[in-house]
């Protein structure tokens, strides 16, 4: 039997990713990295939090960023098959079993075990490599990094591994997006301390780096030699407060289209469970996004999409696969009609965050969950 040709068209949702819009989210933080004297790692992990990890770590290079973060070997891989060369960072710890990969990859890891610098070591020296490593300090959030008391007794027993090279020392803040600047301060104070103290002891790390989105944006005195800005060069700073700081653009519009149209009578259960009941003759929508293309269920009967630049109001349960709204106040809607989920349309807009304000959730979460099988479209 002959193979099948590649499809002709793709179902009606879709995420449209302006590349232009990321492209200029980057530069804005590149000038904020030059005017500090530091780095610019663009995080792009998480699939690049929904958009598309290829393309946009493509975008990030060619709009000036130094060097890409990832939280998989997986994706650091990916990137490497795909032409990218500049250093890309492993920001989770990771096994011992995806070590030799990782190194075969040139990929740039985190260290927070001397485990993990033994694996690292041992196979860098089998493949004839030096691994660039970075060594992780926890100063309060408590997941990965060495603990400070112990950090001079790890240096003390790895540092002098020859499969490595030490480039950097950072850290994690955990209370910085909610603005706590006095313990941010107390963790910032901890961390610098201890690669001074570090330093005095002959354990030298050329990059020294603490700072996510919003160090980036608000505190110049914390950039150190690099900043690792993430959801903002996508257009959301990580809380409301931070909004207006920067001009950045929101990069993702997610849309579909109308499948069925058709008209309801008064008290009729409609969906999974019957939690809608129409109040009157109701002219409902039927759009084939659910919770299996990353659209929160959560999102049942409180969500809204864009019609025709009108609000519709979600009606009843989202089920895996589609969704019906309610488009009794917007007039002559019809099969095919366009359907915003996220983006504008008209005088209107809907953004992630205010998906996220209806789902108790945050922005990265929104981005991130959009499933694999939604067609990315790159403008």
């Amino acid at each position: 039997m002959a193979q099948p040709t590649e499809l002709t068209s793709h179902g009606p949702t879709k995420a449209e990713v302006d590349l232009t819009a990321f492209r200029d989210n980057v530069d804005v933080f590149k000038t904020i990295a030059e005017n500090s004297g530091s780095q610019l790692m663009a995080v792009v992990k998480t699939n690049a939090y929904g958009h598309g990890v290829v393309p946009i770590g493509h975008a990030a290079i060619e709009a000036g960023a130094d060097r890409l973060g990832v939280t998989t070997v997986e994706e650091g891989a990916l990137l490497r098959k795909h032409g990218i060369s500049v250093p890309i960072h492993v920001l989770s710890s990771i096994t011992p079993a995806q070590v030799a990969d990782a190194v075969r990859y040139d990929l740039t890891l985190s260290v927070s075990s001397r485990a993990l610098a033994e694996a690292i070591h041992a196979a860098a020296v089998s493949q004839a490599k030096t691994a660039p490593v970075h060594l992780k300090l926890d100063t309060g959030l408590h997941r990965f990094g060495i603990a400070p008391e112990h950090a001079r007794e790890f240096c003390r027993s790895c540092y002098h591994f020859t499969g490595l090279y030490w480039e950097g020392i950072y850290t994690h803040f955990s209370s910085a997006d909610e603005g706590d600047w006095e313990t941010t301060e107390k963790q910032f104070t901890l961390f610098m301390n201890i690669v001074m103290e570090l330093n005095e002891c002959g354990y030298n790390f050329p990059i020294r780096h603490a700072g996510a989105s919003t160090i980036a944006m608000e505190r110049e005195d914390m950039h150190l030699d690099m900043i690792r800005p993430g959801i903002a060069l996508f257009g959301y700073t990580p809380e409301v407060r931070q909004q207006d700081r920067l001009p950045l653009k929101p990069v993702m519009t997610l849309k579909s289209k109308i499948l069925h149209v058709r008209t309801i009578p008064p008290a009729t259960p409609v969906g999974y469970g019957g939690n809608y009941v129409t109040s009157g003759y109701e002219k409902l929508a039927v759009v084939p996004v659910g919770h299996g293309d990353g659209y929160k269920r959560a999102l049942s009967n409180k969500g809204e999409v864009l019609v025709h630049g009108k609000r519709a109001a979600i009606a009843g349960e989202i089920s895996l696969d589609q969704m019906i709204i309610n488009v009794t106040p917007i007039g002559d809607v019809r099969e095919g009609d366009d359907v915003i989920l996220m983006g504008s349309q008209g005088g209107d807009t809907i953004t992630a965050r205010d998906i996220a304000d209806k789902v108790d959730s945050i922005v990265d979460e929104v981005l991130a969950s959009l499933m694999e099988r939604v067609n990315r479209v790159y403008k």
